[in-house]
Formats: C-alpha cells, sequence, structure tokens
C-alpha cells in the first residue's frame, strides 16, 4: 500500500460510492458528493482510502474524480433537488455556477453559502422540499438518501455539521435531550433497540417525524393519526435538541 504526494481528491462526478475495503463486493459505507474535496491518506491500487470533514473514513475509487494540491474551492452548496443533486458543493460566479469538473452553467438550483451560520430555522423547509426522494443504502443525495445521510445533508445545508452515523449523531447531542411531545422542529427523533440506535428523523413539533425510510416522508409517532407509523413508534428511544446544542 503506497502514499500519495497529492493528499487531496476532489469528486468530479455527481457522487462517488465508498467502502468500507477497497473492492466492490465490500459494503458500501456512505457516499462523497460531488464538489467534495477529501484527505486521501492511503493508496491500494486505484482505491483510495479518505477521509471526509466529518472524519468518516472509507475507500473509493480513483475513476470518480480528480488529485489536487489543494482542496476545490467551493463556495456554495445546493440545497434543491434538480439535475444537479442535492448537497453537491459549487462555485458561485454572479449568475452561474461552476461544478468541480470545471463546467460553468447558469444557476438554476437553489443555493446556501458554505460559510453561513447555523440556521436551525431552516430544517424543517430543507427537509421538506426532499419529501418523495429515494432511499438508498449510505446515500448522502436527493438521487438517495439513507436516513442518517438524509439529515446530515440537510443539517449542513442549515450550516450545521452533525457526524455522519444515527449513533454518532445521538451521542454529539447526548446532553441535549427533550420530551418527545413537546419537540421542537428540526430537533431529532431517534430510534433502535437495547440503546443501539438504528434510525433516525426529524421532528416536525412534537411527535411528527420527516425521515427517510423507503423515501423521505412525513409522519408521526402518535397513535390514532391517518399517517401514523406504529412500527417507529415502538423502537422510539429519545429526542434531541439541535437548536440548543447550535445556537447560532
Amino acid at each position: 500500500m503506497s502514499e500519495r504526494s497529492n493528499s487531496w481528491f476532489i469528486i468530479t462526478t455527481p457522487l462517488a460510492p465508498a467502502y468500507a475495503a477497497p473492492g466492490f463486493n465490500s459494503s458500501k459505507v456512505t457516499e462523497v458528493v460531488g464538489g467534495e474535496s477529501v484527505q486521501v491518506l492511503q493508496k491500494k491500487g486505484d482505491w483510495l482510502f479518505v477521509e471526509q470533514d466529518d472524519g468518516y473514513q472509507s475507500w473509493i475509487k480513483e475513476f470518480y474524480g480528480c488529485f489536487g494540491k489543494v482542496p476545490f474551492a467551493a463556495t456554495h452548496m445546493i440545497i434543491e433537488s434538480g439535475k444537479i443533486p442535492f448537497g453537491t458543493r459549487v462555485q458561485q460566479k454572479d449568475q452561474n455556477i461552476v461544478t468541480a469538473d470545471g463546467t460553468s452553467r447558469l444557476a438554476e438550483q437553489e443555493l446556501n453559502s458554505l460559510t453561513s451560520v447555523a440556521k436551525p430555522d431552516e430544517i424543517l423547509s430543507l427537509a421538506r422540499g426532499l419529501l418523495g426522494s429515494p432511499y438508498r443504502w449510505g446515500g448522502k443525495t436527493s438521487f438517495g438518501f439513507d436516513c442518517s445521510g438524509f439529515v446530515q445533508m440537510v443539517c449542513l445545508a442549515a450550516g450545521i455539521l452533525l457526524p455522519r452515523d444515527s449513533w454518532q449523531q445521538r451521542s454529539v447531542l447526548n446532553d441535549y435531550a427533550v420530551d418527545g411531545g413537546t419537540a421542537g422542529p428540526g430537533d431529532l427523533h431517534f430510534f433502535g433497540k437495547n440503546d443501539k440506535v438504528t434510525h433516525v428523523g426529524f421532528s416536525t413539533g412534537g411527535q411528527g417525524v420527516i425521515h427517510c425510510q423507503g423515501f423521505v416522508k412525513e409522519e408521526t409517532i402518535a397513535g390514532g393519526r391517518f399517517n401514523s407509523n406504529k412500527k417507529l413508534a415502538d423502537i422510539y428511544m429519545s429526542t434531541h435538541s439541535i437548536r440548543r446544542k447550535f445556537r447560532a
């Protein structure tokens, strides 16, 4: 296994699937999104062991991007579903955007600055803008999310950096537990068994939840409602406040 002198790798495709080991037969663990720059830790053939800005480490194939001596100078993130997936990092130049492959095009989708302060009030509208997006294991874009990837990327669009996996997200918010019945919009409901977190979603206020399970949808864990999700209610664990943790 060799080292690479250029320590940055820039994703120039819409996304790069990332694996637990250097091979497509290994488990997919996450995705690296277009325009994201990752640090190359090791190289094995044309497989790269990389670290994302949230500390997540995984293996990606070299043909998803290019090496660089510095990261791609992204200024904004796409926060709307469309031809370019939600979550893509781009440069904004006047009325145009430039993607990491060097393509310049008219900015037709909504953007948020990557340097914006935490805006927890925006979480719910961002999440609702993704209703209907499909589920995909390890997914982190509007082309397909998993539950924690959906939470992480919506929070990032709102200027909040959370860890990748649901158990990590709960750990970071451990000191900010709130009552699930009176949760604020954008707080996080966690689900699982035997203190093992297996699912996460945003509160819409109280026991309402927007989450990705099959697809991004809005339901409730309260009983007796037309959109009640009893199976989810049966494995409810706790609720934690984004707003209290990430005050602007």
